[in-house]
């Protein structure tokens, strides 16, 4: 035997003749980089085959979420932020914050299909509305939650994942979901009274389902930041749960109610007694021929159906306000009103535009 020999192992080699990379998985030293891994279970999904064009109605309507306007619902999740920020800084006793973006509409099973895992979805019963609404936390939240309540403030985060969520950590978020849903309350009974109340907790999106994964709902995302750390609730309210307070959601002012200036309603009570109106006293109101208008001559008589003592109508710009009979006083005609009347057509053109 001549020369050096080599005591290694040559490398295995795999299917054709090339090195298996498999060959020192598990030796000591060896780490696996995300390439192996990828490897080990059948490498990186590759490209997805682009969709078929959508031709006709499908491509007209076909994923399109139908989306009502709703503006006091705006300003309903502009107050949650107020009353989420201010219970948060009490719960925490802590600075906090809290921002909320604009709803936007979505489908249901969308929308727990972009809920990233590990999360805490709490189902939350809307008793008035005999309906549902979803609220996603995410792990960074849930952690921070609990890292703050233990007195962790300084302690770097430690992400949950891989693992349950604990008892303890359950309970913290409860808690805080309560007062959440308590938020929530309060911010809607400026629109309609509605009791918002934790149901319980899901982990699993396909278990959290309040309705059919097709029907339309509302979501929008609060983001909470405390102390440099914090996270995001998403919220999923679907129409059907809206649906017996719509009409008042879709007002533009909360009530319908204009003109809610003080000032101004002091002006026009003390400038209304002062205003001068024309009124109309209507004997009778008849059709006649024009051949026979046209007869009348000086002296002519024209006979109405009215005797002296028969009330007769009095008009304000259209808007019947009394009954009269004439009278006499000091050689003028007075009328003695009879009954105050105003008709629920107003406003109106008068039956006659002219003094009779």
């Amino acid at each position: 035997m001549s020369g050096t020999e080599n005591n290694e192992d040559p490398a295995p080699e795999g299917a054709g003749g090339e090195p298996d990379p498999m060959a020192d998985w598990g030796a000591t030293g060896v780490a696996m980089g995300q390439g192996d891994i990828d490897d080990l279970f059948g490498g990186p999904e590759g490209p997805a085959e682009p969709e078929a064009p959508k031709r006709g109605l499908e491509a007209l309507v076909g994923g399109a979420v139908r989306y009502e306007k709703l503006p006091m619902l705006d300003i309903v999740v502009d107050r949650l932020a107020r009353l989420m920020t201010s219970s948060s800084r009490k719960f925490t006793a802590d600075n906090a914050d809290v921002v909320i973006d604009r709803t936007r509409p979505v489908r249901v099973g969308a929308f727990l299909d972009t809920i990233t895992l590990p999360a805490l979805i709490g189902i939350i019963r809307i008793e008035e509305w005999d309906g549902y609404c979803l609220a996603a936390l995410d792990s960074r939240l849930i952690g921070s939650i609990v890292d703050i309540l233990l007195g962790g403030r300084r302690n770097a985060l430690q992400p949950i994942e891989g693992r349950p969520y604990t008892p303890i950590e359950r309970t913290f978020v409860e808690k805080f979901v309560s007062v959440v849903t308590n938020d929530l309350s309060r911010a809607f009974e400026a629109v309609s009274p509605a009791s918002f109340r934790l149901e319980r907790f899901e982990i699993t999106p396909s278990y959290a389902l309040i309705t059919k994964p097709t029907a339309s709902a509302l979501t929008f995302r609060a983001e909470i930041t405390m102390e440099g750390r914090g996270g995001y609730i998403d919220f999923l309210i679907p129409y059907a749960s809206l649906e017996p307070v719509r009409d008042l959601l879709s007002q533009e002012v909360l009530g319908k109610k204009s003109g809610g200036d003080t000032i101004w309603r002091s002006h026009l009570a003390e400038e209304l007694p002062r205003a001068s109106l024309e009124l109309t006293a209507v004997i009778e109101s008849r059709t006649v021929p024009f051949s026979e208008v046209a007869a009348w001559q000086v002296g002519s008589v024209f006979v109405l159906d009215k005797r002296q003592e028969d009330t007769i109508d009095v008009f304000c710009q259209g808007l019947m306000v009394c009954r009269a009979t004439i009278a006499t006083k000091d050689d003028r005609v007075v009328l003695r009103v009879e009954e105050t009347v105003i008709e629920k057509s107003w406003p109106g053109d008068s039956p006659l535009g002219h003094d009779g």
